[in-house]
């Protein structure tokens, strides 16, 4: 059976960021109706009545087999709302725009996700956001950041809706739509969650509220947009691990490369280039900082979990 969770992470379950939700779920619930199947459930899930705290940087995650949370609470490896998670096959995080970006409660529920980036079960997961303004808005600013949330985890967008509650009867009928895309996404998810490589992730998300490409792009060169400065240059002058310094080295054409055909406008090449030189430079800040301390048999107090 195809499983769906809403996932709301505002405090009033009856508000406007609600109403969205049931509308997307309501959409989503239409489609075993419409295709006559009963292998489709889709459930409301109020993040605000789990208890779970922040991640703690103990890297047990990492080190463990199964890469799962060793907290005691609902988002560790056993918790209850880990456990819906798991077994999902598509998401609808819908969140209210606090600060003029995503809600803590938000926040906090995708940190704690980060076992998955290294187990990679969510890889190619169906994923919907709503991101719902009241007042000044910013609510295209938020929902771009839980775009940039989905990327990470290498879920499949399948849309998201940026909402001020001036157009909320409009909004809801979006939701709806979305809604029913998303549970047919998640009908054959539930036959095998395909593959989602990474260089057609990043060409994907060119199309998204957060696109990759750029902002990858600023934070390699220190926002200079060239080689010469860039945290890759700097790393083949400083870094002292020997393996890292080789994987640096292989990574400065791919950077060079993308830097040209991204100011030629190139952005889907330049993207399939960044892939490479991303990777490069992750696996050779892992072996430069964190190898040591994350597998090493006598783990540092400093990221050991708290009692």
């Amino acid at each position: 059976m195809a499983y769906i969770l809403g996932l709301l992470a505002s405090g009033r379950r009856k508000g406007f960021t609600a109403s969205l939700l049931r509308s997307a779920m309501r959409g989503a619930q239409s489609i075993a109706e419409i295709t006559q199947t009963s292998r489709l459930d889709v459930e409301f899930v109020h993040l605000h009545r789990y208890k779970f705290r922040p991640c703690i940087s103990c890297f047990n995650c990492i080190r463990n087999e199964n890469h799962e949370c060793v907290l005691p609470d609902d988002m560790g490896g056993n918790g209850k709302l880990m456990k819906k998670l798991k077994k999902a096959n598509a998401w609808i995080l819908a969140d209210p725009v606090h600060f003029w970006g995503p809600s803590a409660q938000s926040h906090l529920f995708i940190e704690r996700c980060y076992p998955f980036v290294w187990s990679g079960k969510l890889e190619g997961m169906p994923f919907m956001s709503i991101s719902c303004a009241s007042n000044q808005g910013m609510h295209h600013l938020a929902n771009a950041e839980i775009s940039k949330w989905a990327f990470t985890l290498g879920l499949r967008y399948i849309g998201g809706l940026a909402v001020h509650t001036s157009y909320l009867d409009k909004a809801h009928e979006e939701a709806e739509r979305l809604g029913k895309k998303l549970a047919q996404a998640a009908l054959k998810d539930e036959k095998g969650r395909a593959k989602y490589p990474e260089d057609q992730r990043y060409v994907d998300y060119l199309k998204n509220p957060w696109k990759p490409l750029q902002p990858y792009l600023d934070n390699l060169t220190n926002g200079k947009f060239e080689y010469k400065g860039s945290l890759i240059a700097k790393g083949i002058k400083e870094f002292k691990n020997e393996d890292a310094v080789k994987l640096l080295r292989q990574s400065k054409d791919y950077l060079k490369n993308a830097l040209e055909l991204y100011a030629n406008g190139k952005k889907e090449a330049a993207s399939k280039q960044l892939v490479q030189a991303s990777a490069l430079w992750t696996h050779a800040t892992w072996k430069e900082f964190l190898e040591d301390k994350v597998i090493g048999s006598e783990v540092p107090e400093a990221y050991r979990p708290i009692e």
